[in-house]
Order: C-alpha cells, then sequence, then structure tokens
C-alpha cells in the first residue's frame, strides 16, 4: 500500500524538476523580449580567405584577410552590432577599404544589409546598424562587406 504513494511521489516530483529545468528556457525565447531584443547570433568573427566558402552566394574577397579580435551580435529586432580590431590584409593593411557594412544571412540567404561605418588604418571599426528579418531565422551569419559592396565579404561569423 505504500509502494504506489511513493511511486506517484517520485513521479510528481521528477515532473515538478523537469518543468523547473524547461520553464525558464522556454520563457526567455517565447517571443516577449526585453527592450534590448533577444540575441540570435553572438560570434566571432574571422578574417576570408580566396579559397573560402561562398556564403549565401556571396563568394570571399580575392585577398586573404585576417582579424586580431572581432565579434557580432545579431538581435530579433534586427539590430546589428559588430566590432573589429585588427582587420587587415596581411602585409597590406586596410588596402583601399575604408569602411564596412554588415549583411546579416538568414536560411541561407542575405537578408539585409547595415549601412556603412568607418574602419580606421589599423582595421578597427564600430559598426551599429538595423535590418528587417524575417519571422524565422535558421542558422545566422553575418558577413562583414568592404566599403560598403555587398559582391564579396571580407570576414564572417562561423568560417
Amino acid at each position: 500500500m505504500h509502494r504506489p504513494t511513493r511511486t506517484a511521489t517520485l513521479a510528481a516530483g521528477a515532473v515538478l524538476g523537469i518543468t523547473a529545468l524547461v520553464a525558464p528556457a522556454a520563457s526567455a525565447s517565447d517571443g516577449h523580449s526585453s527592450s534590448s531584443g533577444h540575441t540570435i547570433l553572438r560570434a566571432d568573427i574571422m578574417g576570408s580567405m580566396p579559397d573560402g566558402p561562398t556564403i549565401a552566394m556571396v563568394p570571399p574577397a580575392p585577398r586573404p584577410w585576417v582579424v586580431d579580435e572581432g565579434f557580432a551580435r545579431v538581435r530579433e529586432d534586427g539590430r546589428v552590432r559588430v566590432r573589429v580590431e585588427g582587420l587587415v590584409i596581411p602585409g597590406v593593411g586596410t588596402g583601399t577599404v575604408t569602411s564596412i557594412s554588415a549583411s546579416v544571412v538568414c536560411n541561407d540567404m542575405v537578408v539585409g544589409t547595415t549601412g556603412t561605418a568607418p574602419l580606421d588604418m589599423e582595421g578597427d571599426a564600430r559598426l551599429d546598424g538595423m535590418v528587417m528579418l524575417p519571422k524565422y531565422c535558421h542558422m545566422p551569419r553575418v558577413l562583414v562587406n568592404p566599403n560598403g559592396s555587398t559582391a564579396r565579404y571580407i570576414a564572417a561569423t562561423g568560417l
């Protein structure tokens, strides 16, 4: 007679424990975000290589680029932040590249591109922009574009 009661108590405790673990995660991603917007991507930025991958039909630049430090962040409300330090062509510097923009890739398509931000001679830039995102953004990525041109990328997330 005590055995069914003990089993029911253990089962109820397990359900409550699982609910406690799942509920915070569900509420954090239920579409109700704070004013800052839920982050859908936060990733390091890597320089591109000429033989690197074509991403969303955008090929890499024809010369290698390196990044000392860099990250990109995309929020569900479309805000994009990119920070790079030392984004240069080895032995050359920034060459003719004086600004960058950021293209956001969702569902293997470029869905939006920010305005440009200056790239200084040391390869440092701070970009804060906005893009319109689709309702569902599968495998988001950010491409860093030279001089606002979306024809090629010089750095990207997920390389």
